[in-house]
C-alpha cells in the first residue's frame, strides 16, 4: 500500500506489477485504453507508458489515479464502465495532506492539462493528467522561469501531414509584460519526444514552425547524426503583446514521424557567454602542482619514453592565442581550449565533446589550467608555442629550419637534363645529339673556343660539342629489310671530351651516317 499518512505515493510496487509476466499485450492495451493511452507498439512500449503514468500521478499526489492504477494492475480486464469519482474526505488531516498539491517544478509542467478531463463530474477540482511526464536536459544558457499553454501532443503520422497548434493569450501570463523591459527573458519552443527520463530537445525531422501564421527561420535538426544539437526555437519576436485581447496562435506542421512528440512553450531566462565565463572563471581549477605532478609520474614509467613536446598557445577553435585556457578534468591531455570560443560554439549546436581529443566535456566538468594560464601570463602575445620538458619546466620553443642545397655548397644534380630533338624531314626523321647543358663553372673561356675548320677530324669533336650540334644521322625508313644484305661499315667512335674530361656515361652517343647510303626505294 502506498504511504497515505505523510503525502507520498510510492510507485515501486506498481511498477513491479506492470512488469508482471502474467500481464499480457491484452492486458496492457485495456489498461492503456482505459488511461487515455496509446494501444500500439509492443509489449516493453505499452509497459513504459504504464509506468510513466503511475510515476505522473505518484509526483503530483493524484491518489485518485494512483489508487486506480492499481486497481487495473490487480483486475486488467475488471474494468468500471465509469470513471472513478474522488471526493476528499475531511474527517482527517492526514487525507487533506495526502491531496495538497506538490511544489510547481517548470519541467514537470509538461504534464498539465493535456487530455485531461473532470472525473465524474463530483470533483471538478481533479483531473487526470492524459500525457506523461517530459523532462528536458538542463542547459547553461537558459533557465526555465514559466510555461505558456498547454502541451501540444504530436500523434505518430507516418505518411501524412499534421498541425499542432498552442493558443498564448497575454493576458494570461504576467511575465510576459517583462519580457520587453528585461532583454534576457525569451519566449522559445521546445520539443522532444516520448519516452522515459530526462529528454534531449527534438523536433520530427520533416516539421516547420508558425507563430500567428508567419513562418519562423530556424535550424529544427541540429547537426546531423549528433542527437541533443538542437537549439529550442526563439519566437520572442514573433509574438503580439498588444492588444491585450490577442491570442498568440503557435503552430507546428509535421509529417513522416514514428514516434510521439510534445510541443511545449515556455519563458526562459537566457545567460549569455559572458556570463558563463565568469562563473569558470571563479570555478573549477586544475592546479599547476597538480599538472606538473602528472608529468613527473608519466616520467618516472619505465613503460613510457618522455620526450620534450610543444604546446600550442593557440586555440584549436578559433586559431587565436588563448585568453581563458580551458579543458575538462576528464581530459588527460595538456593541450587547452579558449573558454569563451567553446562557449560560443556549443551556444550554435551543443554536442558538448572536447575539440581536442572528442570526450565528453559538458560544462560542469570545465576547469581553468592554472599551468597555462601562468604561461600565457609570462609571455608576450606574438609567441604561440614552448616546449615543455618532462620534468615540467617550460621554454621558448624555436622552429628549425631545414637545411638547404645551397648551404652544402654543392650545385644540385640533374640528371634529367638531356633533350634529344627529332625532327621530320620529307620521309625522314633526324634525331639529333642533346645538347650539352654548360654550368658558369664548368664554361671554358671565350678564348679557347676556336672554330673548328674540319667536322670530319677527331680533334674537332671537342669544339663541335661545345658550339654546335653534331652531325644529325638520317635514318631511312623506306628502305626494305630484304635490301640489308651487306653489313654497313661503321664509322669510327669519336671520343666526347669537355674541357679535358671523359663525357658522361649518360650522354648517349650517336653514330654518323654511313658514307654511301642506299638510295630510297621508290614507292
Amino acid at each position: 500500500m502506498a504511504s497515505m499518512g505523510g503525502g507520498y505515493l510510492d510507485p515501486a510496487p506498481l511498477i513491479r506489477s506492470t512488469k508482471t509476466p502474467t500481464l499480457l499485450n491484452k492486458h496492457l492495451q485495456s489498461i492503456c485504453a482505459f488511461e487515455g493511452l496509446s494501444k500500439i507498439g509492443v509489449k516493453a512500449e505499452l509497459q513504459n507508458r504504464i509506468i510513466e503514468r503511475i510515476k505522473a500521478y505518484a509526483n503530483t499526489n493524484n491518489v485518485q489515479g494512483f489508487e486506480r492504477m492499481r486497481h487495473l494492475l490487480a483486475n486488467p480486464l475488471d474494468q468500471p464502465s465509469t470513471r472513478y469519482t474522488f471526493v476528499p474526505s475531511m474527517a482527517s488531516g492526514s487525507s487533506s495532506a495526502a491531496q495538497s498539491p506538490a511544489p510547481p517544478n517548470p519541467y514537470l509542467n509538461a504534464t498539465l492539462g493535456v487530455g485531461g478531463y473532470n472525473m465524474g463530474g463530483a470533483a471538478p477540482g481533479y483531473r487526470i493528467y492524459g500525457n506523461p511526464r517530459i523532462e528536458f536536459k538542463s542547459s547553461p544558457y537558459y533557465e526555465i522561469k514559466e510555461q505558456l499553454g498547454s502541451p501540444a501532443l504530436c500523434e505518430v503520422m507516418q505518411h501524412h501531414r499534421h498541425t499542432v497548434k498552442a493558443n498564448i493569450r497575454v493576458q494570461d501570463y504576467p511575465i510576459l509584460s517583462r519580457v520587453h523591459s528585461d532583454p534576457t527573458l525569451k519566449v522559445m519552443v521546445f520539443c522532444a519526444q516520448e519516452g522515459p527520463g530526462k529528454q534531449d530537445i527534438a523536433f520530427p525531422h520533416q516539421s516547420e514552425i508558425k507563430v500567428n501564421t508567419g513562418e519562423v527561420k530556424a535550424n529544427l535538426r541540429g547537426l546531423k547524426n549528433k542527437p541533443g544539437s538542437t537549439r529550442p526555437v526563439d519566437i520572442t519576436k514573433d509574438l503580439r503583446f498588444n492588444p491585450l485581447p490577442y491570442v498568440n496562435t503557435v503552430e507546428m506542421t509535421y509529417a513522416l514521424t514514428s514516434k510521439k512528440f510534445y510541443l511545449m512553450v515556455y519563458v526562459v531566462k537566457a545567460i549569455p557567454v559572458t556570463d558563463l565565463v565568469k562563473q569558470l572563471e571563479t570555478g573549477k581549477r586544475i592546479t599547476e602542482k597538480s599538472v606538473v605532478d602528472d608529468m613527473l609520474n608519466k616520467a618516472r614509467d619505465a613503460d613510457i619514453v618522455t620526450t620534450a613536446s610543444v604546446l600550442s598557445l593557440k586555440c584549436p577553435l578559433s586559431t587565436l592565442r588563448i585568453d581563458l585556457p580551458c579543458r575538462s578534468i576528464a581530459c588527460r591531455h595538456n593541450q587547452c581550449f579558449d573558454a569563451t570560443s567553446y562557449l560560443q560554439l556549443q551556444e550554435q549546436g551543443p554536442t558538448w565533446l572536447c575539440p581536442i581529443c572528442n570526450n565528453p566535456a559538458p560544462f560542469e566538468s570545465l576547469a581553468v589550467d592554472e599551468y597555462v594560464k601562468n604561461i600565457l601570463q609570462k609571455t608576450s602575445r606574438s609567441i604561440d608555442q614552448v616546449s615543455i620538458q618532462p620534468d615540467g619546466k617550460w621554454e621558448l620553443h624555436t622552429r628549425k629550419e631545414p637545411a638547404t642545397s645551397a648551404r652544402s655548397g654543392g650545385p644540385p644534380s640533374d640528371s634529367d637534363d638531356d633533350i634529344v630533338e627529332i625532327t621530320k624531314s620529307g620521309d625522314s626523321i633526324r634525331m639529333s645529339a642533346p645538347r650539352s647543358i654548360q654550368t658558369p663553372g664548368s664554361m671554358p673561356p671565350r678564348s679557347s673556343a676556336t672554330p673548328s675548320t674540319s667536322s670530319g677530324q677527331p680533334g674537332s669533336s671537342t669544339t663541335n660539342s661545345l658550339g654546335k650540334r653534331p652531325i644529325a644521322a638520317v635514318i631511312d625508313l623506306t628502305s626494305s629489310g630484304d635490301e640489308d644484305d651487306e653489313p654497313l661499315a661503321r664509322a669510327p667512335k669519336r671520343p666526347m671530351t669537355v674541357n679535358g674530361y671523359g663525357t658522361p656515361l649518360n650522354v648517349p652517343v650517336y653514330r654518323s651516317a654511313p658514307q654511301n647510303p642506299l638510295p630510297p626505294r621508290p614507292l
